[in-house]
């Protein structure tokens, strides 16, 4: 069984590896930057990132990536999010829990 220790080395690991993100409208994925990685005080590692104005009018993103800091997909999650023509972003966030069962 792994120690308490053990799941916060995993955790922390996890937190520096993220580095980048992509969200995909239509065919094309455009790059996101990562507002904050942190471990919540339940163990939860939680990522932010905002989806913003980049692509002008209405849109659908329909898929959100995560990478790490040699560009490997660590995550992504298919999506049906939409947005009106706007000067606001969205704020997505991953959140992953780490523990043993």
């Amino acid at each position: 069984m792994l120690t308490a220790a053990a799941l916060a080395g995993l955790r922390n690991y996890l937190k520096s590896q993220i580095t980048s993100a992509k969200y995909k409208v239509g065919s094309t994925y455009y790059t996101a930057t990562i507002n904050d990685v942190t471990v919540l005080s339940d163990g939860r590692v939680s990522v932010s990132f905002t989806i913003d104005h980049t692509v002008a009018g209405n849109i659908t993103v329909t898929e959100v990536q995560l990478y790490d800091r040699n560009g490997v997909l660590l995550a992504s999650k298919t999506e049906s999010i939409n947005r009106a023509a706007a000067q606001e972003g969205i704020l997505y966030r991953f959140r992953f829990t780490i523990a043993e069962n």
